[in-house]
């Protein structure tokens, strides 16, 4: 990936809003669920959804833009995804401040997990565009299944209890059942010559797996046997692997693709051509 792709900004800038809307949801379920009020967690999450937000606003190009962003909304996926950052922002802002003051409000903790579940949600809807062969199906609920898990991988590594939460393990379980498939679907485009002109096309299988081992195997292993913080450098590591994946291994459905996808399916129904 080059940098006049325009994807660099946009990896740091999901990998922090992932990260953070992440934290802030998952902290908000251990805190409603299991009493484990965290405002630390809260505010480090509100904090990486304020750091993305600044890159996406800088990506933006203009500051007046930003504005304009959220006029859309309800007809446009960027334009909600504009607006619920802000929301989610807000209420991790309030619940965090609670939270470290020792007054948290179940109400807030509450309106910061929904918001920036939603925010999560958002991310992934605005890449749902037609034509992007590697973007479809479940690549929309990444976004949301890897920042849970990476909110619950942290929170649980800084819980102290001296266990593991049969919630964080579900968390993890969901992320890796969902990759996969999105896994299985990235190998199932056809290598035309101008998918393999990318060489991170060459090179997709390693890239997926380290993304799946990092954020998913790797902390789900280290936290069965003790929470350590190593688990959450991994997390951390494979959620940018997934965002670097997500813009490099993208793939525009071409005319050339086409061809490539019939000469694909007449050569596995025809035996001869194995030969």
């Amino acid at each position: 990936m080059t940098a006049h792709t325009g994807h660099r900004s946009l990896v740091v800038f999901t990998s922090l809003a992932i990260a953070g809307a992440g934290l802030v949801s998952a902290s908000a379920y251990f805190e409603l669920v299991h009493g484990l009020a965290s405002g630390r967690m809260a505010a480090a999450g509100a904090v990486l959804t304020a750091a993305g937000l600044a890159v996406s606003l800088g990506h933006l190009g203009q500051k007046r833009r930003a504005g304009l962003a959220v006029r859309g909304a309800g007809r446009s996926a960027l334009s909600n995804e504009a607006l619920l950052a802000g929301l989610a922002l807000g209420a991790a802002a309030v619940a965090a401040g609670l939270g470290l003051r020792g007054t948290p409000s179940p109400i807030a903790t509450a309106a910061a997990g929904v918001t920036s579940a939603a925010f999560l949600v958002s991310i992934g809807l605005v890449y749902r565009i037609r034509g992007q062969q590697t973007w479809r199906g479940l690549s929309a609920a990444t976004p949301l299944t890897g920042g849970l898990a990476f909110g619950a991988i942290a929170v649980q590594t800084t819980a102290g209890t001296g266990g593991v939460f049969l919630g964080t393990l579900l968390f993890i379980a969901a992320d890796a059942l969902i990759f996969s498939r999105r896994w299985r679907d990235v190998l199932g485009v056809p290598h035309s010559d101008d998918v393999l002109a990318n060489p991170w096309q060459v090179r997709r299988t390693p890239l997926l797996a380290a993304r799946f081992f990092l954020l998913d195997v790797i902390p789900y292993f280290l936290l069965a046997v003790s929470p350590m913080p190593l688990a959450v450098v991994s997390a951390a590591a494979g959620l940018i692997a997934d965002r670097f994946g997500f813009y490099v291994l993208a793939v525009q459905h071409t005319t050339e693709h086409e061809v490539a996808t019939v000469e694909m399916q007449i050569a596995a129904l025809d035996p001869s051509s194995q030969d």
